[in-house]
Formats: structure tokens, C-alpha cells, sequence
């Protein structure tokens, strides 16, 4: 296990009956790092999030979380350490956006905990960070979808956790709403904390990454720099398409090529 890694996996085996969905799997994530991970449909990203959380269990390997092994940790254990933020959705009741955020302080709480004034306050410096604070009254299901991919991540602050895990943000976002997301998870990053991210899009990996872990077929094929890991033969290699590269100010751009 690396020295100053927050999580690590060892060899990791998964496979559904006899499906081999993930192939030995190794790699870490270090305090501070933004790591996205990138690959097609099908190749695994979304199972070893849910190993990662303990929501199902593997074949064979090992996942360290803070140098302690998952197996041994409860599913609170690992809510006090990392948070899980899925893609925006909608929910069966007309909750307030304080009543979502409020819902972080369960791992703190328990289910039938009472909250007290500190876990309101710590409820709201969450949406005072994330920049939404003067949602608090407004009704979840009325807001946009960017809108509640920020509930969600001011919820997973409440945890009062440093790595979040998130699964396709920008999933169902418009265009503007997926760069303001990304624009916080940097200025977050920033900050100190630690984002683990799957992505279907080179660009966003390589906007605001401080890594990139590619997978494919159930594999890592690549782990690194971004602008090392993401380029010509690895687009060609994973999703079957061309692309060109070009610098824009500090920033790399992957612009795919049609071939009509």
C-alpha cells in the first residue's frame, strides 16, 4: 500500500456467475488527487465503485480504505471516511433542499438520530460552500439537474469526509451545468480534497484530473498524467474513433475526428 494513499486495491477479482467483470484490478488513490476514471459501457468502472463502498464483495483482492482492509469495516466506518455522490435523481417526496442535505448526518446520526443545531449548521456551511445555500427552502424535485448534482455533493459534506466518490456527474447535465460541476470539483480539489469520478468524456478527464486510470475489458491499461494517458492510440485503442489534440491555453482538448 502506498504511504500516503487513502485507498488502495489489490489485485481485484469480480465476476458475475461467470461473467468476469473486473480482471485484477491494482491501483491508488492519494490524499488531494482528482482521479478519473475513464473507459467504455461495460468495462467495470460502476462495479468497482460498488466494491469500493461494500456493496457487494469481491472475488478475490483486497481494498484498503485509511490502511485498514473493507472487509474488516462497516458499512458506517466507511461513510465516515468517504462519500458516495451517484448521478442526480429525482426522489418519491417533496423535499427541501435542506431536508436532502440534512440527509448526509445519517451516518453521524443513525436512522432515528435527532439532529441538533450543530448538525443544521454544519448543513448549511455544506450548502455555503457548494454555492447553494439560497436553495435551502426551495423543493429538490423543482430544480435543474445541475442544481441537484450540487444538493447531492453538499450532502456528501455533511458526512464531514475528504474523498468523494462519484459516479458519471454529468451524466444528464447540459452543457453549462456539466463545467460549472467540474469547475467546483476543481476549486474543491483545490481546497484539499480527494475525488475519485468515472467519465465518459476525455475532455472532462482532462480538465480538472490530476490522473487518469483507464479501464478496459474488466482491466487497467493505462495510469497516469493525464495528458500521458489520454492521446491518439489510447482513444483509438478504447472507443474505436479517431481524435486530435490541441492546446488551449493551460488546457488540453480531445476533438474527435468523422470520418464523413
Amino acid at each position: 500500500m502506498e504511504l500516503n494513499s487513502i485507498i488502495a486495491i489489490k489485485d481485484l477479482h469480480f465476476a458475475y456467475s461467470k461473467n468476469k467483470i473486473l480482471d485484477g484490478i491494482n491501483f491508488h488513490i492519494n490524499r488531494g488527487e482528482v482521479v478519473s476514471l475513464l473507459g467504455p459501457n461495460g468495462c467495470g468502472k460502476s462495479t468497482l465503485i460498488k466494491l469500493m463502498l461494500k456493496l457487494i464483495h469481491a472475488n478475490s483482492g483486497e481494498i484498503w480504505l485509511n490502511k485498514k482492509n473493507i472487509k474488516k469495516a462497516t458499512h458506517k466506518e466507511i461513510a465516515s471516511h468517504v462519500a458516495y455522490i451517484p448521478q442526480y435523481h429525482n426522489v418519491p417526496f417533496n423535499y427541501s433542499v435542506l431536508e436532502m442535505v440534512m440527509m448526509g448526518r445519517v451516518s453521524k446520526l443513525g436512522f432515528f438520530g435527532m439532529p441538533s443545531k450543530k448538525d443544521y449548521d454544519i448543513a448549511h456551511e455544506a450548502m455555503r460552500k457548494i454555492g447553494i445555500e439560497s436553495l435551502a427552502n426551495k423543493a429538490f424535485g423543482q430544480l435543474s439537474g445541475g442544481q441537484k448534482q450540487m444538493v447531492l455533493l453538499a450532502r456528501a459534506f455533511t458526512q464531514e469526509v475528504d474523498t468523494f466518490i462519484m459516479d458519471e456527474p454529468v451524466s444528464g447535465l447540459d452543457y453549462g451545468n456539466q463545467i460549472r460541476l467540474l469547475e467546483t470539483i476543481s476549486t474543491l480539489s483545490d481546497q484539499g480534497y480527494t475525488f475519485l469520478k468515472t467519465t465518459h468524456y476525455p475532455d472532462h478527464a482532462l480538465m480538472v484530473s490530476s490522473r487518469v486510470v483507464v479501464m478496459n475489458g474488466g482491466k487497467i491499461i493505462s495510469n497516469g498524467n493525464p495528458k500521458d494517458v489520454i492521446n491518439p492510440d489510447m482513444i483509438s485503442s478504447v472507443y474505436g474513433v479517431e481524435a486530435d489534440f490541441i492546446e488551449h491555453g493551460e488546457h488540453t482538448r480531445c476533438i474527435p475526428v468523422f470520418k464523413t
